[in-house]
């Protein structure tokens, strides 16, 4: 906002969502819903506390109202302008009609499947937000391509009314919770490894396929874990398991190999007081920062592998081993995830940016212009 200027308070908040599963709040707070859906529960939740009428249209059946937030299907209409339109991940045909003073659209993917779709919705919004510097590097050429020259990064907000009190005495518990295809295999390589370091060690897996309303895959990945009793993979948990685990766990063991372009997990995991130890690269730099040890190199880079197994095993097991050095890390993770993740952070980052966009009248596809 420009010096003087009162804060932008949208009355009433849209959010469509361009991904094809259906959910709501009741999902994301029991069976669990993905990265992206639940980033679209959490802030839309925010908004609603701070007296906002927030309307969330996804592909569900029928509408529900679940704290304070209005979930209906995508091509309901409402019949009000909204102060505030945001599209989720892509642009779906039946937001097309929808009318708003300000349009933004979040992008949540790392990769543009469809050029031709996403310069379409470029030219309905005033402009884009982002989940962190690395997507905005990797995406932003082509919303440059586009002529849009307004976005910022919001990161993506955490719940943490689920990580409050933390228990500060764990065990030597490790969790592994993002999908099993991002680096469950290079996990198991230095499982053995980390055994014989600390033979108490134990590691739960969670998350799988069927969020997305795919086959879990579990029998695949866990043989690569074996028989070990230390391991339990836990597969699909709903959100209250899921959080469970992570206020119990250590250490988020997380060598990835893909480039994430948030990693709600890492961010959840650092709320919870479970230190992510994981790889310097992709959107994992500014996520967790300093409320993690990143390592460089990566599982992913052949010439860098075996160094960066050692310097994983190692840090792993520190953490397991050493309590002053894991409450030491556990407490600055969970500051940074307050500071920077927290639901009313993220929200006014969003707000203070659509306060600087030039009102697009009730068409919801006006250009750019000046900030107020």
């Amino acid at each position: 906002m420009l010096d003087g200027a009162p804060p932008y308070v949208p009355e009433i908040v849209h959010f469509v969502y361009g991904g094809e599963r259906a959910f709501s709040g009741p999902d994301f707070h029991g069976s669990g819903v993905g990265g992206t859906e639940a980033g679209v529960v959490v802030l839309a939740e925010a908004m609603a506390r701070r007296g906002m009428r927030v309307t969330v249209f996804t592909p569900v059946q029928a509408p529900t109202l679940f704290r304070g937030v209005l979930y209906a299907p995508t091509a309901a209409g409402t019949g009000e302008t909204a102060d505030l339109l945001i599209v989720v991940k892509q642009w779906p045909e039946p937001a097309g009609a929808r009318r708003a003073t300000r349009t933004l659209l979040w992008l949540t993917d790392v990769h543009v499947p469809d050029h031709a779709r996403l310069r379409g919705a470029l030219s309905r919004v005033d402009g884009v937000l982002w989940l962190s510097p690395y997507q905005q590097r990797r995406v932003g050429a082509a919303v440059r391509e586009a002529g849009l020259a307004r976005s910022v990064v919001i990161g993506e907000p955490v719940d943490l009314d689920d990580y409050r009190d933390t228990p500060a005495e764990r065990g030597p518990l490790m969790i592994f919770c993002s999908i099993p295809e991002r680096g469950l295999v290079d996990l198991a390589r230095w499982m053995p490894a980390i055994f014989r370091r600390v033979p108490t060690a134990r590691l739960v897996v969670t998350s799988d396929y069927t969020l997305w309303g795919k086959p879990g895959a579990r029998a695949a990945f866990a043989r690569y874990l074996g028989d070990d009793p230390r391991v339990t993979y836990a597969g699909h948990v709903t959100r209250g398991e899921l959080v469970r685990w992570q206020r119990q766990a250590r250490v988020m063991a997380y060598p990835c190999r893909f480039p994430e372009g948030f990693c709600i997990s890492a961010a959840e995991c650092m709320a919870a007081g479970a230190v992510p130890v994981t790889t310097d690269d992709f959107a994992l730099r500014t996520t967790v920062g300093d409320g993690g040890i990143l390592i460089r190199g990566g599982p992913h880079r052949r010439l860098t592998r075996m160094v960066y197994g050692w310097r994983f095993v190692r840090a792993v097991t520190r953490l397991l081993q050493d309590d002053a050095h894991w409450a030491r890390l556990s407490a600055v993770a969970q500051r940074r995830a307050r500071d920077t993740f927290a639901p009313d952070v993220v929200t006014d980052r969003v707000l203070e940016f659509a306060g600087t966009l030039t009102q697009c009248g009730a068409t919801g596809t006006a250009g750019l212009g000046k900030p107020e």
